[in-house]
């Protein structure tokens, strides 16, 4: 199978005609989300479902990338048309060096942090159709500016929060891009795959994300172009046979977690965001939780007589996304203070902190069946009315009804949520193990597991309340 993708994937071809054609995908959402716009909250709450663009993005194509990164990997990135704009806009443009803020990976933090504060709980880009493609057209502002000024692929490998998150839910992904033979590397002379001749080219490239192929060691990185497999089979391949050498492979599920690898500081702090971001999606799915997890920020907006909706928001932010995962992140190192361990904070955040990845995936995946599941009835309407508005308009006044799934897919959502949990948990308990292994934190080290059990405790009680008790 592998065999025949990888033969497919090196035709000059892919994948840049499969980013023309997402490039026009990406036009026609752009354009039907300015096409409705309002303030009304019973309306919006419609509209974020009937306008055909904010339905697609929010309802079916995020969920979508979230599971294919975890089962297959980054191929997202292999589509994903923003990589052909920035990469243009890298070829024209002034090729600096980028700085060592950008190198250090807070650039994408930093950006995460703002899409979060500013647009979802200001702009609410989730929910406004016109905030949604202001949004798109956002990311792809920053990725053409960070092209015309720093050299090679920037906005794919140090700025864009989308593609960096992927990338770590693909290190539970059995699929990985590595090379075949490390022996076939370590002959090669002209090493086109990182040469600096052919950084610039648009299909046949070298690695434009800062990547040795042979040293591929886990999803996280790399933004599968295909550049290097075409340059390893095309330039100066001299005398050596198994050329081109990199490409897909079986890698083993979770193998990335399990062979541990510390994230940076940087990388950590994402990770903390992140964790705060899949708590609120879940826990706001239910409105007995959702009334749990906005009680603290309604009761300090109260205290502080917060009314605007840039403070309102970021209220809300800090709390959700800063406050409430560093709680739970603190909680397991504390604990692990008084039993002995003698671990840095910085430490544990760096290294224990990959033990949140399959929770937040799995909590992530949960997330995307229930919105796929509950969003489907909703593609007639918006199929007959791209702009959403009429459609929404007549089921905010009663005289449209959105006709409900039939009951047994009710069933089938709340077992693979609960299966999806225990597997997420499952796997976290294993990458904890593999982190005490590596820190040799001897019987100590499982002081941490209370990181499935307090993090992937809140989903999984939170879904059987929900699903199980509730019903």
């Amino acid at each position: 199978m592998f065999g025949r993708i990888n033969k497919m994937v090196y035709h000059i071809t892919i994948p840049n005609a499969l980013r023309i054609v997402s490039l026009a995908a990406f036009g026609f959402l752009v354009y039907t989300g300015l096409q409705a716009h309002s303030t009304d909250g019973a309306l919006l709450k419609e509209l974020r479902n009937t306008n055909l663009g904010n339905l697609f993005v929010w309802s079916f194509w995020w969920p979508l990338i979230v599971i294919v990164a975890i089962f297959i990997g980054r191929v997202w990135c292999f589509v994903c048309p923003v990589e052909l704009i920035t990469s243009l806009a890298a070829k024209m443009g002034l090729k600096r060096k980028r700085p060592q803020w950008i190198l250090s990976g807070w650039a994408i933090t930093i950006f995460y942090a703002i899409i979060l504060f500013m647009g979802i709980q200001v702009l609410k880009i989730h929910r406004d159709p016109t905030m949604m493609a202001i949004y798109l057209l956002s990311i792809a502002g920053v990725s053409v500016v960070t092209g015309l000024i720093f050299e090679k692929n920037t906005f794919c490998r140090y700025v864009c929060p989308v593609g960096f998150l992927l990338g770590l839910y693909a290190r539970i992904a059995p699929i990985g891009y590595r090379v075949k033979d490390a022996d076939i590397c370590k002959s090669c002379k002209d090493k086109s795959c990182i040469r600096k001749d052919y950084t610039y080219n648009l299909s046949a490239k070298s690695c434009g994300v800062d990547i040795y192929p042979a040293k591929i060691e886990d999803n996280t990185y790399c933004i599968l172009c295909m550049g290097c497999r075409k340059t390893c089979g095309r330039f100066n391949p001299g005398n050596i046979t198994g050329r081109p050498n990199p490409g897909f492979t079986w890698t083993g599920f979770a193998k990335g977690l399990y062979e541990h690898r510390p994230v940076t500081n940087a990388e950590a702090f994402f990770l903390l965001i992140v964790s705060g971001f899949v708590i609120s999606e879940i826990l706001s799915e239910w409105n007995a939780s959702n009334d749990v997890l906005t009680f603290i920020p309604g009761t300090m907006k109260s205290i502080l007589g917060v009314t605007g909706p840039f403070a309102a928001g970021m209220v809300d932010s800090a709390v959700l996304f800063i406050a409430i995962p560093a709680m739970v992140w603190g909680i397991p190192y504390f604990a692990g203070l008084l039993g002995g361990s003698r671990i840095s904070i910085i430490e544990y955040l760096r290294n224990f902190g990959v033990a949140f990845i399959p929770l937040m995936a799995a909590a992530h995946l949960c997330k995307s069946v229930l919105k796929i599941s509950s969003r489907i009835p909703y593609l007639p309407l918006s199929f007959r009315d791209t702009a959403g508005m009429e459609a929404a308009k007549s089921i905010v006044a009663g005289t449209t009804f959105v006709a409900p799934l039939p009951g047994w897919t009710e069933l089938l959502v709340t077992l693979l949520l609960t299966l999806i949990m225990a597997g997420g948990i499952i796997i976290a308990v294993r990458t904890i193990q593999a982190v005490t292994t590596s820190l040799q934190t001897g019987w100590k080290g499982r002081i941490y597991q209370l990181i499935p059990a307090l993090y992937g405790g809140i989903f999984i009680v939170t879904i059987a309340l929900w699903r199980y008790v509730a019903r």
